[in-house]
């Protein structure tokens, strides 16, 4: 029967980065649904309709992981966000995928030798890739400011051995059947339709979903009191997992920006998620809370503040910004990557001026400038309405929905005609 499919979410983790969080919340939301969906992962795990396939133990593979982790600290060249992947070892994943009965693979982050692109490539069922970063298309990294994912890195200058070209090859022999792609945001639909290696792939573009019920504005006062923050100051929040180390998350823009900001506004404060405290000198109290594992205690975070600063140098959409909205906090980022599908009008945040610091600076001292008017209450049921019309659950679900019906229907039609 048509419509008669079980999905197979297959994800390094259900946690711990915004891909392993996006897949678990996906899984999550069609099976609120009512869809037939489960997850396979890495990681131990007790819940149900989620699996853990440890990779096999082999001397194949302890020996290709052995040269694959010398090649890339060999040849990587630095990423923007320090992080390169070979996609070369065999896990065995991908034949006990293959051994099961026919279901639709939903392939979400795969790297750290989960599934290898050989593996990817002699996939026989059905298959759906949510992408999360540029892997998929590009060589070895998973986020870059250069354009060899364009050309198949044919003219990037790179003299002697190109790792990006050597992996980017690879995927070029290995995929030859072109997968159903879901694109979390339309920026990133438009680079895969303009890579070399998938611009004739199929391209659906779908947000990740978020937990509307969940994530709710917290009184701010209360939330303040119970995280010893003080009550009457104006407080911008920043936070990532590796805040402060991850060259994409834009910790030393939020640095130079609050500078500025606090030129204008003396009373201003700081709070710092997903980073212990650094060795550096502010001419302003900086709260650093560490890493945050209590989703309760990450929204009371979010609602202590008065604005979520998100100034990284690309983000496919941004779930720490959608978190903060949902919380009914405004965001300020720069006007890079997908966050335009996340703060789509002025009412919502402010978009500065890519890498442009100065402008950075104003939309935050904007926003706190107007902490105290009518129009924070206003802005608060505007975050809301925006976050639940487009990333609610059902909404989300529905329209994964409607893409796995297409494929599994283009996979049982030539059985029906056999």
């Amino acid at each position: 029967m048509m419509g008669d499919f079980s999905v197979n979410h297959v994800s390094h983790s259900t946690s711990g980065g915004g891909a392993a969080t996006a897949a678990y919340r996906l899984h999550t939301a069609l099976l609120a649904s009512g869809m037939a969906s489960r997850m396979t992962v890495s990681n131990e795990t007790d819940e149900n309709e989620i699996s853990t396939v440890l990779p096999r133990k082999t001397w194949r593979r302890y020996l290709q992981r052995k040269w694959s982790k010398h090649l890339n600290k060999t040849y990587a060249a630095k990423q923007v966000n320090g992080l390169s992947s070979l996609g070369y070892t065999l896990s065995g994943l991908g034949e006990n995928l293959n051994r099961q009965p026919p279901h639709i693979v939903n392939l979400h982050w795969v790297n750290f030798d989960f599934l290898s692109i050989a593996e990817i490539g002699a996939l026989t069922q059905p298959v759906v890739w949510t992408l999360h970063d540029m892997w998929a298309f590009s060589g070895a990294e998973h986020t870059s400011e250069l354009d060899g994912w364009r050309n198949g890195y044919s003219s990037d200058g790179t003299r002697g051995f190109d790792l990006n070209r050597w992996v980017w090859e690879r995927k070029a022999k290995h995929w030859k059947r072109p997968f159903q792609i879901v694109c979390p945001s339309h920026w990133l639909a438009e680079c895969v339709q303009q890579s070399a290696l998938m611009r004739d792939w199929p391209v659906s573009v779908i947000p990740n979903p978020i937990d509307t019920d969940f994530w709710q504005p917290f009184d701010k006062e209360q939330a303040r009191r119970e995280l010893s923050l003080p009550r009457d100051v104006p407080l911008v929040l920043f936070g990532a997992v590796r805040a402060t180390d991850d060259p994409n998350k834009g910790f030393s823009h939020l640095v130079s920006a609050m500078k500025q900001v606090h030129a204008e506004i003396h009373d201003v404060q700081a709070v710092v998620f997903g980073s212990d405290k650094i060795d550096v000198e502010f001419p302003y109290p900086v709260h650093f809370t560490g890493r945050i594992d209590d989703k309760r205690l990450l929204n009371r975070i979010y609602s202590a503040a008065d604005v979520f600063v998100l100034p990284s140098r690309c983000e496919v959409l941004g779930y720490t910004g959608m978190e903060a909205m949902c919380s009914g906090v405004p965001v300020v980022a720069f006007n890079v990557g997908g966050l335009p599908d996340l703060v789509p009008n002025s009412q919502l945040g402010y978009l500065a001026r890519p890498f442009d610091e100065d402008d950075l600076a104003r939309g935050i001292a904007e926003i706190l400038n107007n902490r105290e008017t009518e129009r924070v209450h206003e802005r608060k049921l505007k975050l809301r309405a925006h976050v639940e019309a487009n990333f609610a659950p059902h909404v989300v679900a529905e329209q994964y929905r409607a893409v796995y019906e297409k494929i599994w229907r283009e996979y049982e039609m030539p059985v029906h005609h056999s």
